[in-house]
């Protein structure tokens, strides 16, 4: 067909008038997006009186029922089978058994029987007995290079150690290392040296919090969910094709227990006073090791019971469908954790940064798409239980509404108000796909957000493995280009600290409109964004979770 000089300007005027429209669009959609109404969803769900969002909670549950109603009310579309906005997933439920679960002490002065949750505490998952000699090992390090060897020349074989939970002095713990795990190391090389057990004596600031009558031995119940698909393994199965190479056989792990106890406890075991206890902690601060000494006429005993109930927690889904009739039936997900840590060492985790910005920020996503909607359809999920090891997103991509082939890109979102205004990182954004990354870095420069990304956390060896720990993995496990939006770690995380009034609102502000932003090109590309950078991942699917080239040795 011959195309005229006037056809020809009739064509570029209606492609100018498509451009600007999708411009115009976006700026609608950025105009919705404002700090007043972060503030506003942050201030409630980021609050301690959500005592954590620990999954499974009634607060969670709360929380859940706030964002399904926000999807509804909001004009979300439901994209479930039964056509709800709320997808259930099943939980084992571990509580301790209080009456049963005690620490005996035998001694030459007799028998003391201590119970859980007032002078000893610990998180059990299951049910035993361990029991042994008692032995006293100071901080239990063995560092002879630098001087320090608190297990020189002491045996630990079935015995039970006991030690101090004090850091090293002058230690810096590495941000993004939890604090919940101080003491993981030092029990780890007990544990190998053959103990029976370990009890670690509460710091001096938690002793003095338990005799005012807070409960640092907090109990709360910890969900766990059946390991039912291959997403949620460590690791992942060689190729059928791969030579299988024979593995050293290993010595099963002998049985192993552990408790945190109160200093009049402490005191009891050791035969000293409760005043010395303290000396001790202030003995270590000054740089000065508290020598150890075995206890051969003490012998202990630790008894855990726990009971299992089934119950069940939820993802919140809803859709945006895409404007186009065809390309609606691909996929963008924008997704985030509403669960956090619950309460540790007595206190509130709030929870506030991780993740009730990632939390917020898709309602604000969700209502700027609503106002222009791209040519593919967006999903919006808040993923349920993923401090507890990813459990929603595995569940979400195992039992996905919509065919995993379809799905383009995962735009992660995961603590995004902290550190510096104009950084992030971009965590996995080049790892599958060339054009996510393109597009995250042209709407940047493009709309003037001017991020610094920084890709440290996307090294697969990096040794906190943070490309693991996070709701982008499942997907990246099916082989679909993912990306995790993050404003990097502070001292502050996993602590009591993670609270309102450190947030950067500048800086949420902006990865929300980033977010939105990249949300938009994405999914308004003519096809699904291409698998360019690794060869071993070509195609989305299940097939993907057998190449190791990407996931070997990959964590839950």
């Amino acid at each position: 067909m011959k195309i005229t000089s006037k056809s020809s300007s009739v064509i570029l005027i209606i492609t100018l008038f498509a451009g600007f429209q999708l411009a115009w669009g976006q700026e609608k959609g950025l105009k919705t997006i404002t700090e007043d109404e972060l503030r506003y969803h942050l201030g409630f769900l980021g609050a301690p009186e959500f005592r954590g969002r620990m999954t499974p909670s009634a607060e969670l549950e709360i929380a859940t029922v706030y964002l399904g109603n926000w999807a509804r009310s909001t004009g979300l579309s439901p994209i479930l089978p039964d056509g709800s906005f709320y997808q259930t997933l099943p939980l084992r439920v571990v509580s301790v058994s209080e009456p049963n679960t005690r620490l005996r002490v035998v001694n030459e002065k007799g028998e003391h029987v201590y119970y859980y949750g007032k002078s000893f505490g610990g998180n059990y998952s299951s049910s035993g007995s361990y029991s042994g000699e008692a032995v006293f090992i100071g901080l239990g390090i063995s560092n002879p290079e630098k001087g320090w060897d608190d297990l020189k020349d002491i045996d630990l074989t079935n015995k039970m150690v006991i030690l101090l939970d004090e850091p090293v002095p002058g230690q810096k713990t590495d941000l993004g290392s939890t604090y919940a795990y101080r003491l993981s190391s030092r029990i780890s090389l007990i544990r190998e040296k053959g103990a029976a057990g370990v009890l670690y004596i509460i710091p001096p600031v938690l002793e003095s919090k338990r005799l005012a009558g807070g409960d640092v031995f907090e109990r709360i119940p910890a969900g766990r969910m059946t390991v039912n698909y291959d997403t949620q393994r460590r690791g992942t199965p060689a190729p059928a094709t791969q030579t299988q190479t024979s593995q050293p056989v290993r010595r099963p792990s002998l049985p192993f227990g552990q408790a945190a106890i109160s200093h009049d406890l402490a005191a009891s075991i050791l035969g000293i006073t409760i005043e010395e206890v303290g000396q001790m902690f202030q003995t270590i601060r000054k740089g000065t090791a508290v020598p150890g000494k075995s206890m051969a006429g003490t012998k202990i005993q630790l008894n855990i019971e726990v009971e299992t109930r089934i119950s069940t927690s939820r993802n919140v889904v809803g859709m945006i469908p895409g404007s186009d009739p065809k390309l609606k039936e691909e996929y963008i997900v924008i997704c985030a954790h509403h669960d956090h840590l619950g309460i540790s060492d007595g206190e509130v985790i709030a929870g506030a940064d991780d993740d009730g910005t990632g939390t917020v920020a898709l309602i604000g996503i969700a209502k700027a798409l609503l106002t222009e909607r791209p040519k593919r359809s967006v999903i919006i999920a808040w993923f349920t239980g993923e401090e507890q090891g990813l459990y929603g997103s595995h569940f979400f991509v195992n039992n996905c509404p919509v065919p995993i082939e379809k799905i383009s890109t995962c735009l992660n979102l995961d603590m995004l108000g902290r550190n510096d205004t104009d950084s992030l990182y971009l965590v996995g954004s080049n790892l599958l796909s060339s054009e996510l990354d393109a597009s995250i870095h042209n709407v940047n420069s493009k709309y003037g957000i001017n991020f610094v990304f920084d890709y440290l956390y996307s090294n697969l060896t990096h040794p906190q493995r943070v490309y693991f720990r996070s709701d982008h993995y499942p997907f990246i496990r099916f082989g679909i280009p993912s990306v995790w939006i993050f404003c990097g770690f502070t001292s502050d995380y996993h602590t009591p600290k993670d609270v309102l009034e450190y947030i950067n609102y500048e800086k949420f502000l902006k990865v929300t409109k980033l977010t939105y932003l990249t949300a938009f090109e994405t999914g308004n590309l003519k096809n699904l964004l291409k698998l360019d950078t690794n060869p071993a991942v070509t195609t989305r699917g299940k097939h993907n979770m057998e190449t190791r080239s990407l996931f070997e040795n990959s964590r839950q």
